[in-house]
């Protein structure tokens, strides 16, 4: 089974969409993507416009889980996690620290599909005072 770096958006709540919505957005977030890896980043056709500047540096894919190739990076909006952890070896995690509404969660229990905290990082996006950046690892 492949093994893949996952990134998502998530709220206070673990909440990472709205009525097919992604809940927020910001500029600095994708920026510091960019510079954590080499890698290409597959994203869906939806998340393709928050990549504006960098549309050298990501894949667009139907399913970019299924799509990403082994030891890849997926970044994930709308597609649930449910059932797919054991593909995950690292899950990078950009927190909003606020609560949004949300009707969508990220779909899966991070301690209980043994991830384990390696690295948190602060810092200040453009429209966002403080955005979290937690990295896990299995």
């Amino acid at each position: 089974m492949k093994k893949l770096t996952v990134v998502a958006t998530v709220d206070d709540r673990m909440g990472v969409a709205f009525n097919k919505r992604r809940q927020s957005r910001d500029v600095k977030l994708i920026e510091d993507l960019i510079r954590s890896t080499d890698r290409t980043i597959c994203v869906t056709e939806y998340s393709e416009p928050l990549f504006e500047g960098h549309i050298d540096r990501i894949v667009v894919a139907n399913d970019p889980m299924s799509e990403c190739p082994d030891g890849g990076v997926c970044f994930i909006e709308l597609t649930p996690l449910a059932g797919k952890a054991e593909e995950i070896s690292t899950l990078i995690l950009y927190r909003w620290n606020k609560v949004y509404p949300s009707d969508k969660k990220l779909g899966i229990d991070i301690d209980e599909c043994g991830f384990k905290l390696t690295e948190t990082t602060e810092f200040t996006g453009k429209s966002h005072d403080k955005i979290t950046k937690e990295v896990y690892v299995k």
